[in-house]
């Protein structure tokens, strides 16, 4: 039911339109001012049919009453005037129609219909266009979040890109270096068991240096190698927390030289995946060892695993020297070390390992507070042994 305001001072003819508007089946609130008009009209209405000359204040003023309150109220104004001088004055109130009096029952009820039909069709636009902005605003949002995801995606493509392009070079060279130096090494051996008896201690000691180098580098070479070489997992069910306590136990000496305090919480009994277990041991050696070496002089190291829902998390904090921000961004480039004696491939290394099982691993660090790396893997109980070989 439409809600018509009707201001009227001419009390039978305010009674008599506001009973042709009832029969049509109107909600109809009369008032014979404009102060009753603007009590009346506290609460919404959808038409309003105003006598331009009202007791007063006009009619035209509770016109610009009405829309500065209302959003948009079509509004006829009626008229007693025999001409149509004041028709500009209406217009440019902004009124929607008028009638002359003396007013017929027919004409007021076709003005009052047009009206709310116009009314219908300002709330419908209006209603279309705040839809328009919010689809507008959602698919900005969806846009920017779409570009977001697409230079992520364009970042980690490029950083894959550069790990493999390094790799292939870095494999490449370690390869034609790794078969003279095998060749070094058992030619210095052989030469030192040649000799032996017959020079000094001093030569003999060089000769042990000489082989103790060939054999650095051979390592050196052998890790190069390993990083560039394709993972191929053999995944099967294994407990997160006895590999954290594998790796523990194989770093004791280096943690007891440091002077390094061990809190490791795996409360948690539901902390076994799908893993590599020799591949997830590996990436982790090269975390804990990082967290190790990153306090020299002492501190702690909190390990802490756990599981949320479908995902298993492992948390790993040290109080050491940390890093600055410019650092923490290029910690999985590979070769890329702040340490004089390391290759920087230990946290690319890791990383990848954590990738090929569906995982991730996120490192924060501040200077002089410490560094904490978070890794999160799916949980799959489900797999068979070797799924994925």
């Amino acid at each position: 039911m439409f809600r018509v305001l009707l201001v009227d001072d001419e009390p039978s003819l305010r009674l008599t339109l506001t009973e042709f508007l009832k029969r049509a089946g109107y909600e109809v609130f009369a008032a014979p001012d404009f102060p009753s008009a603007l009590l009346v009209c506290s609460g919404s209405f959808d038409v309003a049919v105003l006598d331009i000359n009202l007791p007063g204040r006009s009619g035209i003023e509770l016109l610009h009453e009405i829309n500065a309150r209302e959003p948009y109220v079509p509004v006829i104004m009626i008229t007693g005037e025999p001409n149509l001088s004041v028709i500009p004055e209406i217009v440019r109130a902004g009124a929607y129609d008028f009638l002359a009096k003396p007013i017929l029952k027919d004409v007021l009820l076709k003005a009052v219909a047009r009206a709310c039909e116009k009314k219908l069709l300002s709330e419908e636009k209006r209603r279309l266009e705040q839809e328009i902005k919010q689809y507008a605003a959602d698919l900005e949002l969806r846009v920017a979040e779409r570009t977001a995801e697409l230079l992520e995606a364009h970042d980690r493509l490029a950083h894959s890109e550069k790990v493999a392009a390094l790799g292939r070079v870095a494999a490449q060279v370690a390869h034609e270096v790794r078969n003279p130096l095998y060749g070094l090494l058992l030619y210095s051996t052989h030469l030192k068991e040649q000799l032996a008896g017959k020079i000094a201690g001093e030569q003999v000691e060089l000769f042990d240096n000489m082989i103790d180098t060939i054999n650095q580098l051979t390592s050196t070479t052998e890790q190069i190698l390993d990083f560039a070489r394709p993972v191929r997992l053999a995944l099967k069910p294994v407990d997160l927390n006895s590999v954290v306590n594998a790796v523990l136990k194989l770093l004791h000496l280096q943690i007891s030289e440091n002077g390094i305090k061990v809190k490791f919480d795996h409360n948690d009994a539901n902390a076994t995946t799908m893993l590599d277990e020799a591949c997830i041991r590996a990436a982790l050696l090269n975390l804990i060892l990082n967290a190790v070496e990153a306090m020299p002089t002492g501190g702690t190291l909190s390990i802490a695993c756990a599981t949320a829902g479908e995902t298993l998390s492992l948390v790993i904090n040290d109080t050491g020297r940390g890093m600055t921000e410019d650092r923490v961004k290029k910690i999985f480039e590979p070769f890329n070390s702040d340490k004089s004696s390391g290759l920087g491939l230990g946290m690319p290394y890791a990383k990848k390992i954590i990738e090929e099982h569906g995982g991730t691993i996120e490192v924060e660090s501040k200077l002089s507070e410490g560094t904490r790396v978070w890794i999160n893997l799916a949980i799959e109980k489900n797999q068979s042994e070797g799924a994925f070989a």
